[in-house]
């Protein structure tokens, strides 16, 4: 009887102190539920952070399209000074000829008249001394006085003309340099254009820059608290499990508790009723109790792994839930960072415009004279696959159409080369320049300048244009549009 009560008393010291663990272990997750909600807050203040970023890359990316377009018409207009400017060196060409021409001939006439003015001038001072040194029949000497008569008006006459030819070239000489100063004045807008194209280009490379390390920035800081709350998350959600299977097995600690204490109070009865009967009784009666707690403590023990194995397995099926639920999410935010990449990479500057629809109507990328067309054989044998274009010293060279550059850099013989990708498969080549201005993977709307031509002194700068379609060579004439100047050949 002692040692079934001691056994009694034993279970229930372990049920009790199995609950004091349990409720000890329930309040642990209220540290990682404040942090959770602290990082929540965190994360919906980086979000709108974002949204403001977002807003603000909107702004800049409208001020970027502004800077574009900008650029698109200095572009212009320095290739319509340069052209001016070239016009302009023609005519002073021609005007410096004039002028030479009539210079030379001036002085010819300048050269005759003198003479003949010398002549008569002697025979005016000594005509007598002249008719006794001439040893001439007296009709001779009345025909060469008719000569000199008669000579006297064309002498005069020449006397105008040669006015008028003094005339003239005194005005050419004028004209020479007004044309001088109107160059100048050309040349000086030509430079306002390029420093102020450089100027555009270091805004737009600033304005890119700053978007960019904004936008990434946020994107990270934002990644990094979203992952931290749903590793939280997931966190919270396994603690929550592990209480409830406390709770359960608090309860059924709980239940073989109460049955140990009806077990202990049928022992008792029992124990009085033995008393009161015979030794064989209480045996009997000793044998029946002992048999009974077996009973109790096996049943309880059954319902304890039953209920054991019934949370393990609900953790097991909540856990692996919850990872897939989070490689699902992070699937999905990949998908949509790779789905949004290549969007932004695949969308063009002013829309997917078809390139077939800009045949005759593209820009010749420089201006300047065609000395070079397309199937042209050279002095070794090669047979040109694009044209050659002679620009000015120092020239804008800019995009024909939209598109995207897909190489800029040396390559082979062709020096600096860029390589622009166009809708269609079509591609423009650009070779020759002394500086490229875009770098690969800029996106570039029709007009936009990318580079410019050398300064050297000693050779003039020729950019070599070639079209290809589907990798193959076509002629990139009948695609330009006519150029206005008499020097494009």
């Amino acid at each position: 009887m002692v040692r079934v009560l001691c056994r009694l008393a034993f279970a229930t010291i372990l049920v009790l102190a199995g609950c004091g663990e349990a409720s000890a272990n329930w309040d642990r997750p209220v540290d990682a539920g404040q942090r959770l909600h602290e990082l929540e807050q965190q994360l919906e203040r980086s979000r709108a952070e974002h949204d403001e970023i977002k807003t603000k890359a909107a702004a800049l990316a409208d001020e970027t399209a502004r800077l574009r377009s900008d650029m698109v018409k200095a572009a212009r207009a320095a290739q319509e000074n340069e052209e001016l400017l070239s016009e302009m060196e023609l005519q002073l060409e021609d005007l410096r000829a004039r002028e030479l021409s009539r210079s030379q001939a001036l002085g010819r006439r300048s050269q005759q008249m003198v003479g003949v003015l010398t002549a008569l001038q002697r025979l005016a001072w000594r005509p007598t001394e002249a008719l006794i040194a001439q040893p001439q029949s007296p009709a001779d000497t009345v025909r060469s006085a008719i000569l000199l008569r008669a000579a006297v008006p064309q002498i005069e006459q020449s006397a105008r003309d040669l006015k008028v030819e003094i005339d003239q070239v005194t005005r050419l000489r004028s004209d020479i340099g007004e044309q001088r100063k109107r160059i100048a004045s050309a040349a000086g807008r030509l430079e306002d254009d390029h420093l102020r194209l450089k100027d555009m280009f270091e805004r737009k490379s600033s304005v890119q820059r700053e978007t960019e390390q904004e936008s990434r920035a946020a994107e990270l800081r934002l990644r990094e608290l979203a992952g931290q709350a749903e590793d939280l998350r997931d966190l919270l959600s396994r603690l929550e499990q592990e209480r409830e299977r406390r709770l359960a097995e608090a309860a059924a600690k709980a239940a073989a508790e109460r049955a140990a204490r009806e077990a202990e109070a049928q022992a008792r009865r029992i124990a009085r009723e033995a008393e009161l009967a015979a030794e064989k009784a209480a045996r009997e009666a000793e044998l029946a109790q002992a048999k009974a707690q077996q009973q109790a403590a096996a049943a309880a023990r059954e319902r304890e792994l039953a209920q054991a194995r019934a949370a393990h397995e609900a953790e097991l099926k909540a856990q692996a839930e919850a990872k897939e639920k989070q490689i699902a999410a992070q699937q999905a935010t990949q998908d949509a960072d790779k789905a949004s990449r290549e969007a932004a990479a695949s969308r063009p500057v002013r829309g997917d415009k078809p390139f077939s629809q800009a045949h005759g109507k593209l820009p010749y990328p420089a201006r300047g004279k065609l000395v070079g067309s397309y199937g042209q054989t050279n002095d070794v044998g090669h047979v040109s696959k694009g044209i050659t274009i002679q620009t000015r010293k120092g020239a804008q060279v800019i995009a024909p159409f939209d598109g995207q550059v897909v190489f800029a850099g040396p390559f082979r013989g062709y020096g600096l080369l860029l390589i622009i990708e166009h809708s269609e498969g079509y591609h423009t080549l650009l070779a020759g320049m002394a500086q490229v201005d875009c770098p690969v993977g800029q996106r570039l709307a029709a007009g936009e300048p990318v580079g410019v031509m050398g300064q050297d002194d000693d050779a003039k700068p020729t950019l070599y244009v070639e079209l290809r379609h589907a990798g193959q060579p076509v002629n990139p004439l009948p695609w330009l549009t006519a150029q206005k100047s008499k020097a494009s050949g």
